[in-house]
């Protein structure tokens, strides 16, 4: 059973209010963050957003890709303290209005072309993110019951891919029209309003240790943190597996920007579209994970979602410069779709996406299950913590690419060695670990415990 009592309906679960109003506060965070984040990555690159502080702005991309998880990991120790001590609905409620504030506050920044309060602001919302994240992942168990959970992520993922897309489209199109700030900033504010509305109707839910006294000792709690996951059965691993999926996603959607400019030699509009299509073929991939995996863990799947966005982004890097333009002749929104080659690396971005969505619901669903109920959000906020001490290498790492003129599509060669390597490691595991360990969080015996 879950931790909080839901009545019974006949809606599915997507529209019962035990879900449909934590996907909305997710999805129109989301919605907002990555608005905020693709207006600079895509205003800076095309000379529209003034960064003084660097003498090359290219090499501000890569730190601004590692601003939102390095806000999460400097407050994860505190936030899934906070997630465990109180009462969920109202840690939604508090954490979406601060939302609001930090908008308002990035809106100004656009409106008057204040750049450097934009980047601030951008930090903020990672901080403000750090907060959320631990509630949200860890009302999931309250709300939804074990068998439920592969579902409930794979909506949950499908609803944050979408609206990443629409982050990179809203955020792309608005900054490179006339006096764009001023419509990024409506933006902004528009998508986190909504999203605290929406956390006015999340279900009560208690805490899970309404007596833990809180630590602000910041590093001892970190090291708790990880003490609790990797002393729980069958978290750590599982907390790896997404934190390595982080690095490569974040290292890919940092990169792409110089991609489109440098190896395709493409038009702005098209390295929006590009980060767009990785939006699209995730949300498959996380509606797919939900329907292959109802009533399993779904790691089968898992392992050949990986092995297969190796082959993917391979695939890519042979594709690239059939499809690119050239200094002179630069690749339009329209040449990309008109030609074969276009249309191929279309399917696949899409494809290397949706493979990865395919990976990583059923890991996430695990952690769930698997986290004991008193300790579930500071074992959540450690994989959130994980997930952005992965993020920002994965981010920095473009840094190679920037400082030494390399070409930009070795970096999907990278990634998808690394997919082999991830693909090869879970066969394994696979094959040695005792027959059952993966079914057993489903089992009634083991759901007394979670």
């Amino acid at each position: 059973m879950t931790d909080a009592a839901q009545p019974a309906s006949r809606l599915p679960l997507f529209f019962q209010r035990r879900f449909f109003p934590m996907w909305v506060a997710l999805s129109f965070g989301t919605l907002a963050d990555n608005t905020l984040r693709q207006a600079l990555l895509i205003g800076i690159p095309a000379g529209i957003i003034s960064v003084p502080f660097f003498a090359n702005a290219d090499n501000a991309i890569p730190y601004i890709g590692a601003l939102l998880p390095l806000a999460i990991l400097l407050f994860s120790s505190v936030s899934g303290q906070l997630a465990d001590k109180y009462e969920t609905s109202m840690m939604f409620r508090r954490t979406k209005f601060m939302e609001i504030v930090l908008m308002s506050v990035a809106a100004l920044a656009f409106t008057f072309g204040n750049g450097m309060l934009a980047i601030a602001m951008l930090f903020a919302m990672g901080a403000q993110s750090a907060f959320f994240s631990p509630v949200r992942v860890g009302a999931m168990p309250k709300y939804l019951h074990a068998d439920e959970l592969v579902r409930g992520n794979g909506l949950c993922n499908a609803g944050l891919f979408t609206f990443i897309l629409l982050g990179y489209t809203v955020g792309s199109i608005l900054i490179v029209r006339e006096n764009g700030g001023g419509a990024v900033g409506v933006a902004l504010v528009s998508a986190a309003l909504i999203g605290w509305l929406a956390s006015l109707n999340t279900p009560f839910a208690a805490a899970n240790d309404p007596t833990l006294k809180l630590s602000f000792n910041a590093p001892a709690q970190t090291v708790s943190m990880f003490r609790l996951a990797f002393g729980s059965r069958g978290v750590g691993p599982t907390l790896i597996g997404v934190g390595v999926f982080y690095f490569l996603s974040t290292a890919v959607t940092v990169a792409v920007p110089l991609y489109g400019r440098d190896a395709l030699h493409a038009d702005p509009l098209v390295w929006a579209a590009l980060n767009g299509l990785f939006a699209i073929g995730a949300m498959i991939g996380a509606v797919g994970a939900a329907s292959l995996a109802k009533g399993r863990t779904g790691f089968r799947f898992s392992t050949a979602g990986i092995i297969g966005a190796g082959f993917m982004s391979f695939a890519i890097v042979f594709v690239t410069p059939l499809a690119a333009g050239t200094p002179a002749a630069p690749l339009s929104l329209n040449g990309l779709f008109s030609s074969t080659a276009g249309v191929t690396l279309v399917l696949l971005f899409v494809a290397t996406s949706a493979f990865s969505g395919v990976y990583i619901a059923p890991l996430q669903a695990a952690m769930q299950r698997r986290a004991p109920a008193p300790i579930r959000a500071r074992i959540l906020a450690a994989s959130i913590f994980s997930n952005a001490a992965f993020a920002i290498p994965g981010s920095l790492s473009i840094l190679a690419v920037t400082g030494n003129g390399v070409d930009p599509t070795l970096v999907f060669a990278g990634v998808g060695s690394a997919m082999f390597l991830i693909g090869a490691v879970m066969v394994q595991r696979g094959r040695t670990l005792p027959a059952g360990l993966y079914e057993e969080a489903l089992s009634a015996s083991s759901l007394s415990s979670s």
